[in-house]
């Protein structure tokens, strides 16, 4: 088997992976910029453009700076400037 096979020990009928077709990797400086855009209260459409990035890929990257501590809830919260 595969280095990057999953073993299903109970196996589903009609099984999806999710969001596969998007990149969850960002370089740390990309982060950090994210969450000064965040802060500033630039929208996600407008921080996906200047990354050229899926704005579900920013939203993935904001989840994960909110978990991690790095930005704070905003009035308006993601859809603020849609």
């Amino acid at each position: 088997m595969g280095r990057n096979q999953v073993v299903l020990r109970n196996p589903r009928k009609n099984r999806i992976v999710v969001l596969e077709e998007l990149n969850f990797v960002w370089d740390e400086p990309e982060l950090e910029e994210i969450a000064e855009l965040w802060t500033q209260g630039f929208s996600i459409m407008y921080i996906s453009n200047k990354f050229e990035r899926d704005p579900d890929e920013v939203i993935l990257a904001l989840v994960h700076l909110g978990r991690t501590d790095r930005i704070t809830r905003r009035k308006g919260g993601f859809l603020l400037g849609l």
